[in-house]
């Protein structure tokens, strides 16, 4: 067996760095996201945009006894599965994206704003589809996005 050149094995470290770039931002975040048991709320307005003038917005209300989506956002799935959904996206927006390694594709033109509260935690958070990374994250918040009717 031949033994690893230095430029090789340089190589290698480089890739496995790439690679861990790519992961989630480690498990403190995703823990200091998880929602205490009683008295937790989520308020958060959605505005989407397809990039073609039109757009879809609304506002999702989610406290013990209360549950509430309206806007775009009224309807189907009901306020309920929406409250539950946004909740286990938490930590995707609370967490502001750091420096990470992304592939460079682009997605379109597809814009998401994301503000308001999650127990207590600001959301201010821009999605697009610029790079692999953001299609990734917009594709995950697909079930809390607001679906417009009509034209």
């Amino acid at each position: 067996m031949r033994a690893a050149t230095p430029a090789w094995t340089a190589a290698l470290a480089a890739s496995a760095m790439a690679l861990l770039a790519c992961g989630d931002d480690g498990d403190k975040a995703s823990k200091a996201s998880r929602a205490p048991a009683h008295g937790s709320a989520i308020e958060l307005t959605i505005r989407y945009d397809d990039g073609a003038r039109r757009s879809a917005s609304g506002r999702l209300v989610c406290r013990p006894g209360e549950q509430r989506a309206t806007g775009d956002l009224a309807g189907r799935p009901p306020a309920s599965q929406r409250c539950r959904d946004a909740r286990s996206l938490a930590s995707l927006l609370t967490r502001q994206p750091g420096r990470r390694a992304c592939t460079q594709v682009y997605g379109g033109p597809q814009t998401v704003h994301v503000s308001g509260t999650i127990d207590g935690r600001r959301v201010g958070r821009r999605f697009a589809r610029t790079n692999g990374c953001e299609i990734e994250e917009l594709a995950r918040l697909a079930p809390i996005l607001p679906v417009r009717r009509g034209p």
